[in-house]
């Protein structure tokens, strides 16, 4: 009875998670002394090394999948903007098809500065672009204190070769047990969550965005808050300087095409700046609050407190705004436009200062910290 219940339950569809919290693992047939027949023994071996306790493979991204679409969009977007500007309106500020002697010598230095302008930002905007989709959000590392199955899971090494104890505010909602993940089955730091468009844990994830085809995590959030900059930067160039070519191609007579284009690119820039730039300011307040898009959500489902208001003040939330900024941008002002990462800190994304705390948690909170010191100093 024991193996025909152990076939059924192994040639059964059970979800994922189930498998991932180690419940087909317990009533394997080899632990329980069971022989399996040769077909029945493969599938087995091919679930538990799929869908075991480790964490799911990242699924491969590509550009033809049907998720890729809105890089493409975007992309063409950004195309159809940089043509419109570039090969209708600046060439009629450089006036390339009249003589020297008769162009107007302020047009073309304006258009040689447009011209740099908005290769210098279209530039940038690339790089921010490519980095925001291709660069890692940040996982939760492999070393022991994040294993669930290890004796030693509170405790970690830096690089000194101290030992330090490693402790989190953020509990579930009982408020007791440590959060974690059922299905990459490790532990969660601070600001951490599954995302099960990735098939992973992200650091301080702040949110998922299908335009660039990747999590907002740790690692990349300065790539896509750059990105966000650089995108209103690029649309507002545009949308304010290409208009006196629109108005120009109305008033005379232009041919269809560059009338269409021009028209076609202010368009898209007037509706994409607006749009961004809510998008953009959004984030500088996140920023500012401390707190990710995720964190937001999150107090927005509260009950409003006293005055029907929800408390909207975030517990990682800098004393300055400066010191806001540089959780995001880093330490070094000079790089905070360039889409460049300072040295990552020791344990960064996993280890968060707390500045808000309610008492409760601050004391328990206070006794992992304590600890910590001490085994360090020992």
């Amino acid at each position: 009875r024991a193996h025909a219940w152990v076939e059924c339950f192994l040639c059964s569809n059970w979800p994922k998670h189930f498998r991932n919290f180690g419940y087909v693992t317990a009533f394997h047939p080899s632990s329980l002394g069971l022989e399996m027949s040769e077909p029945l023994e493969q599938e087995a071996a091919s679930e538990f090394s799929e869908e075991g306790s480790d964490a799911p493979s990242e699924p491969a991204r590509s550009l033809f999948d049907a998720r890729s679409l809105p890089v493409v969009f975007i992309w063409m977007v950004m195309l159809i903007i940089s043509t419109a500007y570039l090969l209708f309106h600046v060439p009629r500020l450089l006036q390339w098809d009249l003589p020297p002697s008769h162009r107007d010598d302020a047009m073309t230095h304006r258009g040689l500065v447009e011209l740099c302008m908005y290769s210098v930002v279209c530039l940038l905007w690339s790089i921010c672009y490519a980095r925001s989709v291709f660069c890692s959000p940040g996982g939760i590392p492999d070393s022991p204190e994040f294993l669930i199955d290890d004796d030693a899971r509170n405790t970690a090494t830096n690089q000194d070769g101290n030992t330090f104890v490693y402790s989190a505010s953020e509990t579930k909602k009982d408020g007791q047990m440590r959060r974690y993940c059922k299905w990459c089955w490790k532990l969660k730091p601070d600001r951490c969550h599954h995302c099960r468009v990735c098939a992973s844990c992200v650091l301080k994830m702040d949110h998922h965005c299908p335009w660039i085809y990747n999590c907002v995590g740790y690692r990349n959030h300065k790539y896509f808050f750059l990105l966000l900059f650089y995108s209103v930067a690029a649309t507002w160039l545009v949308a304010t300087t290409m208009v006196e070519s629109v108005d120009n191609s109305i008033a005379y007579d232009t041919p269809f095409h560059v009338m269409f284009m021009l028209l076609f690119g202010e368009t898209l820039a007037c509706s994409l700046a607006v749009l961004v730039t809510l998008f953009f300011s959004f984030h500088v307040w996140l920023m500012v609050k401390g707190m990710t898009t995720i964190e937001f959500c999150e107090k927005s489902g509260q009950k409003p407190g006293k005055g029907g208001k929800v408390d909207f003040s975030s517990r990682y939330q800098k004393p300055t705004y400066i010191a806001s900024i540089q959780e995001v941008l880093g330490r070094n002002p000079v790089l905070w436009l360039i889409p460049i990462r300072e040295a990552e800190p020791l344990n960064g994304g996993v280890i968060f200062e707390i500045t808000n705390l309610s008492p409760v948690k601050k004391g328990w909170y206070q006794q992992f910290s304590d600890a910590g010191s001490a085994v360090s100093q020992a």
